[in-house]
């Protein structure tokens, strides 16, 4: 069944959906139907069953029953990604980190980024809500401001830390011991990795470096590994 974040109250009994992108998805793309079903999320832990009763120019309207109430998450396990060379390969990472559960994404700019700035906030705003929808998430992860390395050392956040390098590194990440209801922070350098000063630093702060394989593996790669070995344990 489709699920869909709506910026709208679902408190009441009847809902019209009248924001522009929604409704063209539903009208022009999936081509709703009276007595459809869907899913609506208000991303503040609402969740209802939506059936269609009427569809014209301008607005899909749905009757809403069954609702459901979600607590957010207490854990939370956060993403600092450096920002990309290349755009698909940070919306291939938000993607997938979105599909795993990540809570967090922090973009992070560190000594060897090329791009230090977010290019496309809505693009990526749409690629990380479409990616909820499509896993059936109940709440979006928090999609922060670009941070900088410096500023992330002095001011690192509670729980356990930890980034991957193959060159120096502590242990393997599958032996790192993480406690069920810790919070982590996953550290993932650029093309071409954190630098041996920024590894220095994040040591300096208790975190652990650890290695995900004997193969050099591309960014986006070794996000996606370290977040399922993370997540699912």
């Amino acid at each position: 069944m489709q699920h869909f974040f709506v910026d709208q109250d679902l408190s009441d009994s009847h809902l019209a959906i009248t924001d522009g992108d929604l409704l063209h998805q539903m009208k022009n793309v999936l081509r709703v139907r009276v007595g459809e079903e869907f899913v609506f999320l208000d991303n503040k832990g609402i969740k209802v069953k939506a059936i269609v009763e009427s569809v014209d120019k301008k607005a899909v309207v749905v009757k809403l029953n069954g609702k459901q109430i979600s607590a957010y998450h207490s854990r939370h396990i956060r993403l600092f990604i450096a920002i990309s060379k290349k755009p698909a390969t940070f919306e291939l990472i938000l993607q997938k980190a979105t599909e795993l559960g990540i809570t967090d994404i922090i973009p992070l700019v560190t000594s060897r980024c090329q791009v230090k700035e977010i290019r496309n906030q809505k693009r990526l705003n749409f690629i990380v809500k479409e990616a909820a929808e499509q896993c059936e998430r109940n709440f979006l992860p928090m999609f922060h401001e670009v941070i900088a390395f410096n500023k992330f050392i002095a001011s690192p956040p509670h729980g356990l830390m930890l980034t991957g390098d193959g060159r120096i590194y502590d242990k393997k990440l599958s032996e790192v011991k993480i406690e069920k209801d810790e919070n982590v922070n996953l550290v993932i350098g650029p093309e071409g990795g954190l630098t041996d000063e920024e590894l220095k630093d994040i040591k300096n702060l208790g975190g652990t470096i650890f290695i995900l394989g004997e193969n050099i593996l591309r960014m986006e790669t070794a996000a996606i590994s370290a977040m399922s070995l993370i997540l699912f344990r």
